[in-house]
């Protein structure tokens, strides 16, 4: 059972923008998470259990939504102190992240693309027409702008 966990984490992690990769590798989380459980009085098993709890959201599978109800029962803390740490985190995991993402263009996985209408697309015509003559050749005009048919030679 562990092992399918295991493969799980890891097949979840491959999935995961580059971005998040890097975050969930980077020793500042850790260094982060470390300085709340000194914060909020943790024990060092309990801090092990919130870091767990904090990796399983990031890498998706565990529901963010129900991030302080998995701390209180799972570090065994009080929904409070569940509910101060999920907005601890929040702050200083998720935020951070987020703002990385969204400076580098990444899509969001977990946000649904909706489709774009696209609109028929109009036949150019020149909006003056008085530049054209009957007989008259295109170089021999002097406003070309409206020239479908001429390149600019610039």
């Amino acid at each position: 059972m562990k092992e399918d966990k295991n493969d799980a984490i890891k097949k979840r992690f491959a999935e995961l923008p580059a971005i998040v990769q890097q975050a969930i590798t980077d020793a500042s989380i850790e260094t982060k998470l470390r300085a709340l459980a000194e914060t909020h009085k943790l024990h060092l098993d309990q801090w092990v259990l919130l870091e767990n709890q904090i990796m399983l959201t990031l890498i998706g599978l565990e529901d963010p939504k129900n991030m302080a109800k998995n701390i209180a029962a799972k570090v065994g803390v009080s929904d409070e102190i569940a509910k101060k740490l999920v907005a601890d985190i929040a702050a200083q995991v998720f935020q951070p992240i987020r703002k990385m993402m969204q400076h580098a263009d990444v899509p969001d996985p977990t946000k649904k693309e909706e489709p774009t209408e696209v609109a028929p697309t109009e036949k150019m015509t020149p909006s003056d027409t008085s530049a054209y003559k009957t007989g008259e050749s295109s170089t021999e005009r002097r406003d070309v702008q409206e020239d479908p048919y001429r390149e600019s030679i610039e």
